[in-house]
């Protein structure tokens, strides 16, 4: 394991309340409509790969009710919250401590894009297939412009706020339709189809104001100001955004869905 991909699992696990509370749900019904382009009702084994706090592991079981359902995880403090009612296991999506074959339906869901190199987990998911079974995964489409987040991120900047230490996050390898077939294709998958569904954020001044301090990139970079300046940051930042009027705040983002055929 390398020293970046333990600099995410560490931060994931930091941030799991946060992201359960503030992030989770805003992506469980873009999960739910990958989960209903797959072939969930007659699978009997399903594996959730990066399963985080496990958001999508009860509509697993919803779509795959003769199914087990386990999901799986790098980072501890992430999956210790996700429902104790399903297997959990920490592991690698690299070198998936599942055996060869053994699983009908692989689910990977905005979580490709953290691995060094995505064709390799897709490469392990492609093995724990068995013949014929389905993987589907979700990624994000390309970033798009937010007044909200320009604003937070000059006054990132001029609160000299240090640069990010850099997690993993390969999206411009995964952003399109295009991108995720021919990876797919490389991992040794076939009937690959890929669509991109929208998706849309409405958070109000105080949700994102929550949001940039608790998670990502710009939780980071404000972690590594003292104090006092954090504080004159934060209070700059929001004088700022409320300014702003209610559309200065949505986040419309593309979502690559893919399903495809192991054999």
């Amino acid at each position: 394991m390398t020293d970046a991909v333990r600099t995410l699992a560490h931060h994931y696990s930091g941030a799991a309340s946060a992201y359960e509370r503030l992030w989770a749900g805003l992506l469980h019904h873009v999960g739910r409509q990958l989960l209903d382009r797959l072939p969930l009702p007659r699978a009997r084994r399903v594996l959730d790969v990066g399963t985080g706090v496990g958001t999508l592991l009860p509509a697993l079981r919803e779509f795959a009710p003769a199914a087990t359902v386990v999901g799986t995880d790098l980072s501890p403090g992430m999956i210790t919250r996700a429902p104790a009612a399903f297997p959990r296991v920490v592991g690698d999506a690299t070198r998936l401590p599942f055996a060869t074959g053994s699983v009908d339906v692989a689910v990977l869901a905005f979580m490709l894009f953290h691995l060094p190199q995505p064709v390799a987990g897709l490469r392990d998911a492609h093995r724990v297939l068995t013949e014929g079974g389905t993987i589907g995964t979700a990624t994000w489409g390309p970033e798009t412009s937010v007044p909200a987040i320009e604003v937070w991120e000059e006054e990132l900047d001029r609160h000299h706020a240090p640069p990010d230490a850099k997690v993993i996050g390969n999206h411009d390898l995964l952003d399109t339709t295009d991108k995720m077939t021919g990876i797919l294709r490389d991992a040794g998958f076939a009937g690959i189809t890929a669509e991109v569904v929208p998706w849309e954020n409405r958070p109000s001044l105080d949700e994102f104001v929550e949001q940039r301090v608790s998670l990502g990139y710009s939780s980071r970079r404000l972690a590594g100001l003292p104090a006092d300046a954090r504080a004159e940051m934060v209070r700059a930042g929001r004088a700022r955004l409320a300014a702003l009027g209610p559309e200065g705040f949505v986040h419309k983002r593309d979502i690559v869905l893919a399903v495809a055929l192991k054999g």
